[in-house]
């Protein structure tokens, strides 16, 4: 249960911190609520969006789905409220209940409340200037180019989220989502345990390498701003390869043209 909680709970705040969307949200649905003549509407713009809050919020319903979709993708269920569809919607009765002057200061009211309670999606902190096809950034291009094709991957996560857009034959023991379990001061499983192991700025080989090694990852890459207590050679995993940010690690059974991915797409 606490942990269902603690998941559920750093999901909400990571899709909605630092913006003003989820009382906007609140504000239009009770709008709808209020004005929204037709039923068909109401249902599906007013009363659906707060089951799926009730069910994404309530520990049975949670840990169910939780349960079916995984505790990676959890916060996806967030996706059914719709807000791109609500928000305008309840702007849009609003602004039907007006007319003239009142109706264009309304107008550009909501647009300033919009517009100043989120983000830039181009600032800075988000985006680079790419130099590539593929649009991803070039230390992931050089660390993709040394990998063979169809293996599995434990990589920083400062890799996983452009990776697999790179070359879609490998596979990776966790993706973004997994930033999730920075929030947590305890993790279940092998996978969650050797995701936080990897954060650390001194990682204990001693604890990653068989969590690596039960999940049979081929290849480690691993941020050179980290370092390492212990020898990664005792668990079988041998240098690969060296870049100026990145160590790249491999399973000492690893043959060239071997397919060690988990899954296949």
């Amino acid at each position: 249960m606490q942990n269902f909680l603690e998941i559920a709970k750093t999901d909400f705040t990571d899709t909605f911190s630092g913006a003003w969307i989820f009382p906007m949200l609140l504000i239009g649905i009770l709008w709808i609520l209020w004005q929204e003549k037709d039923w068909m509407r109401k249902i599906l713009l007013g009363i659906l969006p707060l089951v799926f809050l009730f069910f994404y919020w309530c520990p049975l319903t949670g840990l169910f789905f939780m349960k079916v979709l995984g505790e990676n993708v959890y916060w996806r269920i967030l996706w059914l409220l719709l807000l791109a569809v609500i928000i305008p919607y309840a702007g849009c009765l609003l602004l039907k209940r007006l007319s003239g002057i009142w109706r264009q200061g309304a107008f550009l009211l909501l647009l300033a409340v919009i517009g100043l309670g989120g983000k830039s999606v181009l600032s800075s902190e988000w985006f680079e200037t790419a130099t590539n096809d593929y649009k991803v950034p070039e230390n992931v291009m050089q660390i993709a180019d040394l990998l063979p094709e169809n293996v599995h991957v434990v990589a920083s996560n400062r890799l996983t989220p452009y990776l697999r857009l790179r070359d879609p034959s490998l596979t990776l023991e966790y993706a973004r989502n997994a930033l999730v379990f920075n929030g947590m001061d305890v993790v279940y499983g092998p996978t969650a345990n050797l995701y936080k192991e990897l954060q650390k700025e001194e990682i204990d080989v001693n604890v990653a390498g068989p969590l690596a090694r039960e999940e049979k990852c081929t290849f480690i890459i691993i941020s050179k701003s980290h370092i390492y207590n212990g020898d990664w050679a005792d668990y079988g995993y041998l240098s690969y390869h060296d870049t100026d940010e990145f160590t790249i690690l491999v399973d000492e059974n690893y043959e060239e043209g071997m397919d060690t991915r988990k899954w296949e797409e």
